[in-house]
């Protein structure tokens, strides 16, 4: 299991409405070995909110597939130049370790 985590630092105030954005389906529900994807919200704090976009995959090949996709390039036209994005960066983590409440 892979876990994408796209983490995006907004101008104050802008947050939820870029947040808005990743409700829309784009391809990626579609996508084969897609899991699930999660949009997190932070609180501002010193004038910048941060968003967590994080994307589950069956394993690294399936990112690769959606990254190299028509999907991915039509839903991420235009996403540049954006002036309330002050800045992205982009995490892979393996699970390793998974635990669910007792039954």
């Amino acid at each position: 299991m892979l876990v994408v985590t796209n983490t995006i630092k907004v101008k104050e105030g802008h947050g939820a409405t870029l947040a808005q954005r990743f409700g829309v389906a784009n391809g990626v529900q579609s996508m084969p070995g897609f899991v699930r994807l999660e949009v997190w919200h932070s609180a501002a704090k010193e004038g910048v909110e941060e968003l967590k976009i994080c994307t589950v995959w069956e394993n690294e090949e399936a990112f690769k597939g959606w990254t190299a996709s028509p999907a991915f390039r039509e839903s991420h036209r235009g996403a540049g130049g954006n002036e309330v994005i002050l800045g992205a960066s982009l995490d892979k983590y393996e699970l390793v370790i998974s635990r669910q409440p007792e039954q």
